[in-house]
């Protein structure tokens, strides 16, 4: 894949939170982790959505939709997830 890394990839890349402090709460720390994880498939879909723009293959475009639709999903549900 063009796109320089997997989906595990990006999860490892953008999973951990920037910022850290000893003294962080458990609720702090799982908004933290949260908002990374939705970083990381906002980063994720606008690659996927480069990629689609450049593809010529079309079954690999039909891919790439398919891969962009999983993602925009599971940042729909990430966003609506109360945790």
């Amino acid at each position: 894949m063009a796109l320089g890394g997997t989906a595990s990839e990006y999860d490892r890349k953008f999973s951990t939170p920037v910022v850290t402090h000893i003294n962080q709460t458990d609720e702090e720390k799982a908004t933290l982790e949260h908002n990374a994880r939705i970083e990381a498939l906002e980063t994720l879909a606008t690659e996927l959505r480069n990629c689609l723009e450049h593809a010529t293959d079309e079954k690999y475009k039909r891919y790439l939709a398919l891969k962009i639709d999983r993602t925009n999903q599971r940042l729909e549900q990430l966003r609506n997830e109360e945790f």
